[in-house]
């Protein structure tokens, strides 16, 4: 009895919180330390017990999500949807603003998240001109360019392995850009890459899990409570999963979508008691992009029918996967020797 007490109370405590935890912030990170290999992943039972599991969540509630309608199929509910997505290019510039004025006032040496760290005199003035200019429709496209150089400053820096993490920025730098070159009836596109980079960041937060477990080890080492005396092995790769099948029905689902978001942020907000205001800055870019893809809901489904959206979140799962061992061993390795 006692061990479902601590199963159960992990599920609902640990697991959320730890899948919404980026790892990098909180403990020592060595760039140099190759990932967990790929046959220790796949040696582990309960990693194959654990991706059964999610691939049969995934069937049941992508089968949900065809029989419950969203609300985009309530034609009462369509004003209100319309006027709330028409508020997304403010919620992005003045999002966008607010956190690089935050960093420029408080947080004058970080990149781009509490672990890129420079100390550089002049990134404090970069990060007061994207914020300013991220304001207004007119120059937001200097503050989008501004992150994107940010972001190419912390690939020179930290490695192209380390920041595939944080594609959301170049999501939001993207988003910034369009904002004053493309006419108003143009837009559309940039919100759906803003959607794919963000489920992608959260996507490979999971895959990251079962790559450098020994990361997240460290953590559990200052709250061990978060485990709930569970092995931290099959704790960490739960929490791998449950972050996947968050994000890919964020991405894919309609209703599941919703359900989704609303999951993961109230995740998000619970980290941030036991991890406090770094966790807080970290994910402010993440929130703003997520409330964005809230008020951005999908109208059609990508997969027609519940058994293709299984099959394409496995895909998904392999190819995620082979990227991130590629992108260590081919890029990685041999471009950034000196990290």
């Amino acid at each position: 009895m006692i061990t479902k007490t601590r199963i159960v109370a992990a599920s609902v405590l640990g697991l959320p919180l730890m899948a919404s935890a980026h790892i990098k912030w909180f403990v020592d990170y060595d760039t140099t330390k190759a990932p967990e290999s790929l046959a220790r992943i796949a040696g582990a039972q309960d990693f194959w017990a654990l991706l059964f599991l999610s691939i049969a969540i995934i069937f049941a509630t992508s089968v949900l999500d065809r029989k419950i309608p969203s609300f985009t199929d309530r034609p009462q509910l369509h004003g209100w949807l319309e006027k709330s997505h028409n508020a997304i290019p403010e919620i992005m510039r003045w999002g966008t603003g607010v956190f690089f004025l935050t960093l420029g006032i408080f947080y004058p040496h970080v990149i781009l998240t509490p672990e890129l760290i420079i100390e550089n005199p002049w990134l404090k003035y970069l990060h007061f001109v994207i914020a300013f200019t991220a304001f207004s429709k007119r120059s937001s496209f200097i503050a989008g360019f501004g992150i994107l150089f940010l972001y190419c400053y912390a690939v020179q820096l930290y490695g192209l392995f380390h920041m595939l993490d944080y594609f959301v920025f170049v999501g939001t730098g993207v988003y910034l850009i369009t904002q004053t070159i493309l006419p108003r009836r143009a837009y559309g596109t940039e919100l759906e890459l803003l959607r794919f980079v963000l489920c992608y960041s959260f996507l490979w937060g999971g895959i990251d899990k079962f790559m450098q477990p020994a990361l997240f080890y460290q953590l559990l080492n200052d709250h061990s409570y978060l485990a709930m005396g569970l092995n931290w092995a099959f704790f960490v790769r739960a929490c791998g999963f449950v972050e996947l099948c968050l994000a890919w029905h964020i991405y894919t689902g309609k209703m599941a979508g919703y359900a989704s978001i609303g999951v993961l942020a109230t995740i998000v907000v619970l980290a941030f008691i036991p991890f406090g205001l770094t966790d807080f800055i970290g994910h402010f870019l993440f929130i703003i992009p997520l409330v964005a893809v809230l008020l951005t809901p999908r109208k059609t489904f990508i997969f027609r029918s519940a058994m293709t959206n299984t099959v394409g979140f496995v895909m998904m799962l392999v190819a995620l996967t082979l990227f991130g061992y590629l992108s260590y061993y081919f890029l990685h390795f041999h471009l950034y020797t000196h990290l």
